[in-house]
C-alpha cells in the first residue's frame, strides 16, 4: 500500500513538472503578499481560492487550461481536488503530516524540485503554513 501510494504521489509529481513546461513568466502575483491566513479555521473561500488564483491560478501555469490538457488546476476547489495526490486532506481529529501533498513538497521546494510559484516572489511563511493549516483541517470547501 505504501508503496502504491509513493507511486501515485511521484506520478502526480510528473504530471505537475509537465504542466511546468508551459507555465509563462510573465505574470505577476504582486498582490498574493496581501492576503494573510490566520493561526486556524483557514477558509478556502476567504485564503486559499484567492491565494491561488493570484499566485498560481494564471494562464499557462494552475489555470482552466492546464486542467483541459492535464487534469489540473488551482482555479476552483473542485479542480485542485480532482488530482489524487496533490491535496491530501487530513482528518481533522487525528495527526497528520500535510507534506504528503505534492503542492504543498512544491511551495516548499523539497524533493530537490524548484519552488512554486515558478517566476513569481515565493509564497510567505503565513501563506504556506496558512494551506499546511488547511490540509490539516480537512481542505474543506468552505
Amino acid at each position: 500500500m505504501k508503496a502504491l501510494k509513493t507511486a501515485l504521489i511521484l506520478l502526480v509529481a510528473l504530471a505537475l513538472a509537465l504542466a511546468l513546461g508551459t507555465c509563462k513568466d510573465s505574470s505577476t502575483n504582486a498582490g498574493s503578499s496581501d492576503i494573510v491566513f490566520p493561526d486556524t479555521k483557514v477558509s478556502y473561500g476567504k485564503h486559499v481560492g484567492p491565494l491561488f488564483l493570484q499566485a498560481c491560478a494564471y494562464p499557462g501555469c494552475h489555470s482552466e487550461d492546464t486542467f483541459d490538457q492535464l487534469g489540473f488546476s488551482l482555479d476552483s476547489y473542485d479542480r485542485a481536488m480532482a488530482r489524487p495526490g496533490v491535496i491530501v486532506p487530513c482528518d481533522p481529529k487525528s495527526p497528520c503530516n500535510p507534506e504528503v501533498s505534492v503542492l504543498v513538497r512544491r511551495i516548499e521546494g523539497l524533493d530537490g524540485k524548484n519552488r512554486m510559484p515558478l517566476f513569481q516572489t515565493p509564497l510567505n511563511d503565513n501563506q504556506t503554513k496558512g494551506i499546511k493549516t488547511w490540509i490539516r483541517e480537512g481542505a474543506q470547501n468552505n
